[in-house]
């Protein structure tokens, strides 16, 4: 009885409903009835909000929660997963120095880029190397490389995919990404095929459905994930899809 008792102080409604008591009375007719509701429901926003705005004071990030609407970091993450997200800070990934500006490299430019043919009988990315560095993709997965969410340049969506490597540049620091489905991504982010027009500077063509034209600044991550909520978010998803 007295567990009950604390919970029912505990309750934030507990509050809302004494409030609306001394204001309006008990709720016995309809029109106190959905005076009651309006209100319950203009709390349970204002509550939701002060709760994200905790967590993400907390967290250190803007968006602490992000919901994902793909399969591509599948099995890893889900479609409805909800990731819980810090700041991206102390990502485990690679490093490498490039002696060089990137900002609008394609990534043939910066590295050399081996595909092969995976198990669904696709052309599929298979290693980056440049001088300094070899690396094969499926390691990423292997060593836990972090997995961030990042801001695209390319589709309004924010993109939840895993680190493959961080490079130190002249002009800036990049991170380049891909997601761990390699039925639905089987490129890097980043490698876009870019064709540059002989006749104009600006003018482009590319030839692979990429995530994000050139290396990604780390200006652009908007956090790592630190946990998910398998599927919680579906119901959001059903309505907003």
């Amino acid at each position: 009885m007295k567990l009950k008792k604390i919970f029912y102080w505990l309750d934030p409604f507990t509050y809302l409903d004494l409030f609306l008591e001394k204001i309006f009375g008990k709720p016995k007719n309809t029109l106190i009835k959905t005076i009651y509701w309006i209100f319950y429901i203009l709390f349970s926003f204002i509550l939701a909000y002060l709760i994200y705005s905790i967590i993400g004071i907390i967290l250190r990030v803007s968006m602490p929660l992000a919901i994902v609407v793909s399969t591509s970091m599948t099995p890893t993450l889900n479609k409805g997963d909800v990731v819980i997200i810090t700041a991206p800070e102390n990502l485990n990934v690679p490093i490498i120095t490039i002696n060089d500006n990137i900002k609008e490299k394609d990534l043939f430019e910066i590295f050399s880029l081996e595909y092969e043919k995976n198990e669904f009988g696709l052309e599929e990315i298979k290693s980056i190397s440049t001088n300094d560095l070899n690396l094969n993709i499926s390691d990423a997965i292997k060593n836990k490389n972090s997995v961030i969410v990042y801001k695209s340049n390319t589709t309004p969506k924010d993109i939840i995919h895993r680190a493959i490597v961080y490079i130190k540049a002249n002009d800036g620091e990049y991170i380049i990404t891909k997601g761990d489905n390699n039925k639905t991504n089987r490129y890097i982010d980043q490698d876009c095929g870019i064709d540059r027009n002989i006749s104009s500077s600006t003018e482009i063509y590319v030839s692979k459905g990429c995530l994000h034209l050139y290396p990604t600044p780390v200006e652009s991550i908007i956090g790592k994930k630190i946990g998910k909520i398998p599927y919680i978010g579906y119901i959001k998803l059903i309505f907003t899809s």
